[in-house]
């Protein structure tokens, strides 16, 4: 039984923030709701640190939507690691997000989604038929800022947050675009444009390709 001094869940998600590390506790699944407000807060200011540079106006912090994120690297952790039986229900381990996907909630998932294709690339690695991978796969799908640097089905994406409507978003995802060089997403009309902006007169120095 969990003891709420131990704080399994807070530690792990401040030191993979931190330190870009995962702490992963033996058969330690479920997350301790005592700490839930606690995760919440301390990634209410990592997000309005990270804020300060982000272009345009930043969407608010969604709460909810950070817990969402930072339980589900905290739980697929464990189950990459410590799952004693494959016969472990992931539909109700991992819970889809159930609130409305927008550019805060995007932006706040972030904060910790942005550590799982790395996460998903070990379990490849560990047991390339884990049932995990498509679970993982299909949330990487939908919240797809998090997952620029890992192969994408770019057409089943959906991009409607990220328009130019969305400013700060937008900009963002046009920055991860250029920084891991995604062709793919570039080419998408949505992006082609601020990309080339971007670029400016010094494209062919910075990306050849494009």
């Amino acid at each position: 039984m969990l003891r709420p001094m131990d704080r399994y869940f807070l530690k792990m998600i401040q030191m993979l923030r931190r330190n870009e590390e995962i702490i992963v506790y033996s058969n330690v699944l479920e997350t301790d709701e005592s700490e839930h407000q606690s995760v919440v807060d301390f990634l209410a200011e990592e997000y309005r640190y990270e804020a300060l540079n982000y272009p345009f106006d930043a969407p608010d912090f969604n709460g909810s939507a950070a817990l969402w994120a930072a339980t589900t690297v905290y739980v697929s952790s464990q189950l990459i690691l410590h799952r004693e039986s494959k016969s472990v229900d992931l539909s109700v381990a991992l819970p889809n997000y159930p609130g409305q996907m927008d550019p805060g909630a995007a932006l706040s998932a972030d904060l910790c989604l942005r550590f799982l294709p790395d996460m998903l690339i070990q379990l490849k690695v560990i047991d390339s038929e884990d049932a995990l991978i498509e679970m993982l796969e299909a949330i990487l799908i939908r919240w797809h800022y998090s997952a620029i640097n890992h192969p994408l089905p770019v057409q089943n994406l959906d991009f409607t947050i990220a328009t130019e409507a969305h400013r700060c978003l937008h900009q963002l995802y046009v920055n991860r675009i250029i920084e891991y060089k995604k062709m793919g997403l570039a080419r998408i009309p949505s992006f082609q444009n601020t990309v080339k902006a971007h670029l400016g007169i010094y494209g062919k120095e910075l990306w050849k390709e494009f």
